[in-house]
């Protein structure tokens, strides 16, 4: 191939090489363009030196960590308190495990909390915090907002888990982790300790998409712990 690309005549390589020019500024287009996008924000950070969302405390220990956010806004001391107000607790035992993701799209920051808590006498127990900052008003969104903006309803949300968790247990079977006779649907539903769908979700905005975080107990006498991952959390409910 390399061969016959060197014994072109220069009629041949001259498209080859403007098609290899109009990548490389489409790729600087678009790279200028995704940095304006953030730019008419960057003024309101406290720290210009920082990201939008920084590590402003940690702790690393015999493979556990606890990663503290910091939103860098300026003028929303509450929401940052009500942050570490959040975090005190995971930062004072030593089997967790914590950390954070944030993006920023169009006018909205938004920021999950990510925590497994080890120390716990039964199985391990997953945590979800979101915060969803409109950086025009530098208000939080409630959930009720974002459904109304994605023009969703709760009963989609519920639809959408249910129908994962459904696949999920059909799949489970295939594995032969167990038989539908040692524990059928609403036994699987029990060991996740899920009895709505809907409940105690937190919601995110991912690359201009809604997602929802729902915990569920992945440890079960059955040991479907190794069938989940970490993504199976997070449910896309927009398209």
């Amino acid at each position: 191939m390399i061969e016959k690309f060197m014994k072109m005549d220069n009629s041949k390589k001259i498209p080859i090489v403007i098609c290899i020019a109009i990548v490389f500024i489409v790729a600087i287009i678009l790279y200028v363009f995704n940095r304006n996008g953030n730019s008419d924000y960057e003024k309101l950070k406290e720290d210009s030196k920082q990201d939008f969302v920084y590590t402003i405390n940690s702790k690393e220990k015999n493979n556990f960590f606890v990663y503290v956010p910091y939103i860098n806004i300026k003028g929303i001391k509450s929401i940052n308190d009500d942050i570490d107000s959040y975090m005190l607790s995971f930062i004072n035992e030593d089997m967790v495990r914590s950390a954070y993701e944030y993006e920023i799209n169009g006018k909205v920051l938004s920021l999950v909390i990510k925590t497994v808590n080890y120390d716990v006498d039964d199985v391990p127990e997953v945590y979800f915090k979101t915060y969803n900052l409109n950086l025009d008003t530098l208000e939080l969104i409630n959930d009720g907002d974002l459904l109304v903006n994605y023009e969703l309803t709760i009963d989609d949300v519920s639809n959408s888990i249910e129908k994962q968790f459904k696949y999920w247990y059909k799949d489970i079977l295939k594995e032969k982790y167990f038989d539908e006779e040692e524990c059928d649907y609403e036994c699987f539903l029990e060991n996740r300790d899920v009895d709505d769908y809907s409940d105690n979700v937190s919601y995110y905005i991912e690359k201009g998409k809604l997602v929802v975080f729902k915990p569920f107990v992945f440890y079960s006498i059955m040991g479907e712990e190794k069938y989940f991952k970490e993504e199976d959390f997070k449910f896309i409910i927009s398209k």
